[in-house]
């Protein structure tokens, strides 16, 4: 099988060192080769994913240290640029922490020419995502309403495989790179979190479609805490997690969308954190870190936290 050489394969990885091998071993096909070229930037991680990533014997890995956490919005926008230079096409983005089903991205290639054909205005295409720990819950995509934000409903039958939606995880998307840079890439500023779909909100305004498959698959850890309640799967973060997550989300509902979606968003995120002192580990500090980044968003602070 060739290497999709219309395809680059990104990671960024930040202390990835007990994930990061399997995600690399999951994106080689039967024969023992990368199913396209992969450049795996790091964002000056402080454990072993250094000496880890060089331990990696394959060929068509290419490998960027950086001397600061520059944030996953930047790295993905370095690897527009790169994806641009090669002339790649498509740019496949994979967290540390995810596995490639098999076959994923040959059959999004597969789905991306059909549509191509069809002539659609491809931005992007996702896979069907489970969770790592529990594969038979589905991680759903999202579409856009008067709330803002709200999960699809449902997978849809097998013979209508192809859905467009608004807005998905990153990890697992192969994304349009001529699409992504007439919109600007990925907002910079978010650092982390939300700048999937605040990046996917600014392409459906624009006019590309995002499509979801779910024929191919891949598996993710969302969270740092994945468990079965009476409430349905609890996915917990990091407690400063909760501050990007909080700050970027509030700002993001408000300048795409304004007071509706606003409102709606403040509802759930109250209600989260209601789930956080029954479920969670460290429910003060995570609460701490939500109103923080509550605050930050008000007063338009963004970039990386300076705690």
């Amino acid at each position: 099988m060739p290497i999709l050489q219309d395809v680059l394969t990104i990671i960024v990885t930040f202390n990835g060192a007990d994930t990061v091998t399997r995600l690399v071993d999951s994106c080689v096909d039967p024969s023992g080769r990368l199913t396209s070229p992969m450049l795996i930037i790091d964002n000056d991680s402080s454990d072993d994913t250094l000496e880890v990533l060089e331990g990696i014997m394959l060929d068509g890995i290419e490998i960027t240290w950086l001397a600061r956490n520059i944030g996953v919005a930047a790295a993905y926008n370095m690897g527009v640029e790169q994806a641009l230079l090669r002339g790649a096409g498509w740019m496949l983005i994979l967290d540390q922490d995810s596995v490639c089903g098999p076959g994923m991205l040959k059959k999004l290639r597969a789905s991306a020419r059909h549509l191509e054909r069809e002539g659609r205005r491809i931005g992007a295409i996702c896979p069907l995502v489970s969770s790592l720990e529990h594969p038979d819950c589905v991680h759903l995509p999202y579409n856009w309403g008067r709330r803002g934000l709200e999960t699809v409903a449902s997978i849809p039958k097998d013979q209508d495989r192809m859905v467009q939606i608004d807005s998905c995880l990153t990890s697992g998307t192969m994304y349009n790179v001529q699409a992504l840079e007439a919109i600007g890439g990925f907002r910079e500023e978010y650092f982390i979190d939300f700048v999937d779909h605040e990046c996917h909100l600014r392409l459906r305004k624009k006019g590309w479609e995002i499509w979801w498959d779910v024929a191919p698959r891949l598996y993710h850890r969302l969270g740092r805490i994945q468990r079965n309640t009476d409430q349905g799967l609890w996915i917990e973060h990091d407690p400063v997690r909760y501050y990007y997550m909080a700050r970027n989300m509030l700002d993001g509902h408000y300048r795409l969308g304004g007071i509706g979606p606003t409102i709606h968003f403040l509802r759930e995120l109250l209600r989260h954190m209601v789930r956080i002192f029954r479920y969670g580990k460290y429910p003060y500090k995570s609460s701490y870190f939500i109103m923080k980044g509550i605050g930050h968003a008000i007063s338009g602070r963004f970039g990386p936290l300076d705690r």
